[in-house]
């Protein structure tokens, strides 16, 4: 549900399909995040909001507990390394929640060389 309404509201902006899909990955990211990490939630839901400013696109996820650190595992902890990967990022973690902002990346469309 989370990447259909994104996906719907990402395809009025100028971002590429590209652009879009790394945006959709990383919010669907810091949600499972918002949803695991987020421990005694003063509201039971998290928020995601977006905003379109110069051609860029913002999307914020934000949570209402305080964070907990996930399980360990071989296969598991790569979630922030893939949002920055993937996005702008940045990360504010207070005692009434995590604030995880995402931004889409300018992308160079000159030649190479020009």
């Amino acid at each position: 549900m989370l990447r259909r309404g994104l996906h719907a509201c990402l395809q009025g902006t100028s971002l590429s399909g590209d652009q879009c899909y790394d945006l959709l990955l990383a919010a669907g990211e810091a949600a499972s995040n918002a949803i695991e990490h987020a421990q005694h939630p003063s509201e039971p839901f998290f928020d995601v909001l977006t905003e379109v400013d110069d051609g860029r696109v913002s999307v914020l996820v934000r949570d209402f507990g305080v964070w907990r650190a996930g399980l360990a595992g071989p296969y598991r902890g790569r979630g922030l390394g893939m949002m920055r990967a993937l996005a702008d990022m940045t990360v504010v973690s207070q005692p009434g929640g995590t604030t995880v902002t995402l931004r889409s990346r300018d992308v160079d469309v000159r030649p190479p060389g020009s």
